[in-house]
């Protein structure tokens, strides 16, 4: 234990009931109490790198220390996948608690793509609930992945974790994500797959390694697998501007898409991934908002990639449970991390609702909050200033519309002329 500018902060790895452990950094309120008082804890967890070094470390040591913990710029308060930031969490009175998710960084075990992050989510809860520094109300919060692991967490419902706090992030990531209109998402799945590998753990690298053993790949080759894997990204992401885009590259179009080169060498569960393409078992493991009872923040954009799991999720809950909350911005997945995105910043009115029993007024309106404009180009001097309240999603008066897609690409209410083809 230690303690900087009034925080204080140790790392652990705290143990799965698989026996794997997970990177962990605590940070709390300084006291004079040796002892100390307990806190309201709010856990974050993220396959992003938990230190403000990301891929930048040089050795595992680089991503277990606490004193490096991720601080948004003082410029971009509302930026990261971890949200706000462990200063001003203590500041407000709560414990923080950051992990790098499974084979991430500097956490042990294979990284499955939330596969495993239910199950480490509750054994997280559950290792918190036990700190003396714990009383015992628990939150959760993450933008886009955090978010994800958030909802994986929270539909195990362990009964400390009381509300939780997700933007843009997919409630079920299968059904909503990766097959969405039930086509594989190669756009989302292939590069956010390829972005990824450099943080990848050690404990990830040699579960690869032993899963292509039979096929005597050795550690160079997982080197060049990693360097063929950023070229790669660079060829499929460069492509997406094309005219047209994706259909000319032979990266994009390369079939079958199992065993895919390079990514499928670095991130055997691909292959898993893929090998479900109508509703099962396997997807309704991973449809998390189904098994949430508790409090929850939900935050999206007009234009979200997972705009429309983010609004399923809130919808589902709310129509069981109650006691959601679901704000719509405009633009796209990225711009809800700025500041004037924002009417006002909402995430500790909700904690100090729910964790801290305060009047904060976060419950005082109709549950759905929204910008009538989806789209602004002027993105620097946007003000969120009229927005709307309303009871549901969609607001009353809406009315569907139906549009076709036309062969230049564009959207036309006009149905297209001649007979129906067989």
């Amino acid at each position: 234990m230690q303690t900087i500018d009034g925080v204080r902060m140790f790392q652990c790895m705290v143990a799965m009931r698989d026996g794997v452990r997970l990177n962990t950094f605590v940070y709390l309120p300084e006291t004079s109490n040796a002892s100390g008082p307990a806190y309201p804890v709010i856990l974050q967890r993220t396959p992003y790198g938990i230190t403000g070094i990301t891929n930048g470390g040089k050795s595992a040591a680089d991503y277990t220390d606490c004193t490096r913990g991720w601080l948004p710029a003082a410029d971009a308060p509302m930026r990261g996948s971890i949200l706000r930031g462990y200063k001003a969490i203590v500041a407000r009175g709560y414990a923080a608690v950051y992990q790098d998710t499974r084979g991430r960084y500097a956490s042990g075990g294979e990284d499955r793509v939330y596969a495993d992050d239910a199950a480490d989510g509750y054994d997280t809860l559950a290792w918190i609930a036990g700190q003396p520094w714990c009383n015992q109300m628990i939150g959760m919060s993450g933008s886009s992945a955090g978010a994800t692991t958030t909802f994986a967490a929270a539909a195990q419902r362990h009964p400390c974790l009381r509300a939780f706090f997700a933007q843009v992030g997919g409630s079920s990531i299968y059904d909503d994500v990766v097959y969405e209109g039930n086509a594989i998402e190669m756009e989302r799945l292939w590069l956010w797959v390829a972005k990824n590998i450099p943080g990848l753990s050690a404990s990830h690298r040699l579960a690869a390694l032993r899963k292509h053993g039979k096929h005597g790949l050795s550690e160079a080759d997982m080197d060049r697998a990693a360097a063929s894997a950023n070229a790669r990204y660079t060829r499929l992401d460069a492509a997406r501007g094309a005219t047209p885009p994706f259909v000319g590259d032979a990266d994009w179009m390369r079939l079958p898409l199992t065993n895919y080169p390079d990514f499928s060498t670095w991130q055997p569960f691909l292959d898993e991934i893929l090998s479900h393409p109508a509703p099962d078992a396997f997807r309704a493991r991973h449809n998390f908002r189904r098994g949430i009872t508790i409090p929850g923040f939900h935050a999206t954009t007009w234009y979200d990639i997972f705009q429309t799991s983010v609004i399923a999720g809130f919808n589902d809950i709310q129509s069981r449970v109650g006691n959601q909350v679901l704000w719509i911005g405009p633009n796209d997945h990225y711009y809800i991390y700025e500041k004037n995105f924002w009417p006002r910043d909402p995430y500790f009115e909700w904690f100090d609702y729910w964790l801290q029993n305060k009047p904060t007024g976060i419950m005082n309106h109709p549950p759905v909050y929204y910008s009538p404009r989806a789209w602004t180009e002027d993105r620097a001097h946007y003000v969120a200033s009229d927005w709307r309240h309303a009871e549901r999603w969609p607001p009353p008066g809406a009315k569907p519309h139906r549009y076709y897609l036309r062969g230049d690409g564009s959207l036309s209410a006009e149905a297209p002329g001649g007979e129906p083809r067989g």
